[in-house]
């Protein structure tokens, strides 16, 4: 039965990659801790029942990560508006909402796509960023970011990341990729193996066990807004609602700039 609650304006943007230990919960520690410096309140979720990553949201924004589990929210459309329900809830007030996926892009439960990140980037109408590892490949690349953006019509994803490259490289390459994907490239992360979160066969160790996290959130940070466009990442001001089924293509860094009160930067809405 569609919903008779208006749609919510909702900045929001969700960060996938081809694989796992592609280096996305760095990039999304990273964004958030510099947005947050910047003096935005962003809000972090994650794709799927994950906890160890959200445990990193929670110590770089000092607020509470949530999970966006579209299997155990009930699967299919029940899963879907539960999502948009919790996205709209804890998202509402911060200045944009940081999503990030698990595994693969596409990976879901067993062989298929249920409950993957590309589901709930559906589900939520949330332009993706790829995260992909740069390490050993030139043109090559353009091939990966293209058939994960072309594997689906509706796949939503917008830009890419590139993770572990020096940044001569990445600006020797970045036209070529652009011109070969069809996606906008937000900038590079170099290797930076004293800011690593090591990882074990549950995933990476949980926040706890690192030493000097804080020190790390804040390299992370400082690197980010060398290599990183933190605002060009900002979504438009598109709407969520909770009874929302067809959404429209994906869309970032494009809008109005709207000034928050008592503040200097610009948001991108």
């Amino acid at each position: 039965m569609p919903s008779s609650i208006s749609p919510t304006p909702l900045p929001r943007l969700l960060l996938a990659a081809p694989r796992s230990g592609s280096g996305k919960t760095t990039v999304v520690c990273a964004l958030l801790q510099a947005l947050k410096d910047r003096g935005l309140s962003p809000a972090a979720f994650k794709s799927g029942p994950d906890y160890i990553d959200p445990m990193f949201h929670r110590r770089v924004l000092d607020t509470p990560s949530y999970n966006l589990d579209l299997f155990l929210f009930g699967r299919h459309e029940q899963g879907a508006a539960a999502a948009r329900e919790v996205l709209m809830n804890h998202g509402a007030a911060a200045d944009i909402s940081i999503l990030e996926g698990a595994m693969g892009y596409y990976d879901g439960v067993g062989t298929g796509r249920e409950a993957s990140a590309y589901e709930l980037a559906v589900a939520t109408d949330t332009p993706v960023i790829l995260v992909v590892d740069g390490r050993g490949a030139g043109l090559s690349l353009a091939a990966v970011l293209q058939g994960l953006a072309a594997f689906r019509p509706d796949s939503h994803v917008a830009g890419f990341i590139v993770n572990r490259i020096k940044p001569m490289v990445y600006e020797h390459f970045k036209s070529s990729w652009e011109a070969a994907s069809g996606l906008k490239a937000f900038g590079c992360f170099p290797d930076m193996p004293d800011c690593t979160f090591s990882s074990r066969h549950l995933g990476l160790v949980t926040a706890g066990e690192i030493a000097d996290l804080q020190e790390t959130m804040r390299k992370l940070a400082l690197q980010a807004e060398k290599s990183l466009d933190p605002f060009g990442l900002c979504p438009s001001g598109r709407s969520l609602g909770r009874g929302q089924s067809k959404p429209g293509p994906a869309s970032i860094g494009a809008g109005r700039h709207r000034r928050r009160p008592g503040r200097s930067l610009l948001l991108l809405l």
